[in-house]
């Protein structure tokens, strides 16, 4: 599977910025009353917010590019074909798996699909919830109780974002041990597939 070079691009800037993200939430110290935010949260603020700008744009992009893995595919939940193609796939996966194998990636596969898109609603939660916090936090570094509310959803997302990064990175390592080539392709700035 190959995909077109800008989303390509887009997947290398929210792939950076969701890692430094995660990294400086680590590290970070927030703002209160009686406190400053460091530099690492003003970082933190700004790469968020930047974020959801490529998010909007990926997500926008999905919609109308023409791609090996379609719209449908990354949200099958809406679609009950959709959704038994996921559990064959499921079922495949698993049947591989006993084989200590994994199936290949030539074609697009509804699971892959289905976590890309789970990984895109964890993201797009966190980079909105983180924005909203942005614009809104009091000057003294307050919450409304609507914005706690807000930063309650974006703490809860965190160590699920870091949870889907190491599913999403191990899988993709995983097939790149068992001679799958996908990690390459990925990152490559390359207009056509490598082999075409």
């Amino acid at each position: 599977m190959f995909y077109d070079r800008f989303t390509r691009f887009l997947h290398f800037l929210f792939a950076f910025g969701i890692v430094a993200q995660l990294l400086t939430s680590e590290w970070m110290v927030h703002p209160k009353p009686d406190r400053a935010a460091n530099f690492l949260y003003e970082i933190h603020e700004k790469l968020g917010v930047a974020l959801l700008v490529v998010l909007v744009i990926h997500w926008l992009w999905s919609l109308v590019r023409r791609g090996p893995v379609p719209f449908g595919q990354v949200f099958p939940w809406a679609s009950a074909t959709r959704r038994a193609a996921l559990w064959q796939d499921i079922k495949h996966y698993l049947a591989s798996i006993l084989k200590l194998r994994l199936p290949g990636v030539d074609e697009p596969s509804p699971l892959a699909g289905a976590i890309q898109g789970v990984g895109l609603v964890i993201a797009t939660v966190m980079a909105a919830t983180g924005t909203l916090i942005f614009f809104n936090i009091g000057e003294n570094g307050q919450f409304s109780s609507w914005l706690a509310l807000v930063k309650e959803v974006h703490e809860f997302f965190g160590p699920v974002l870091w949870a889907y990064l190491v599913v999403h990175v191990g899988a993709s390592v995983l097939h790149e041990i068992l001679g799958h080539r996908i990690i390459h392709p990925m990152f490559s700035i390359r207009k056509k597939k490598p082999d075409a």
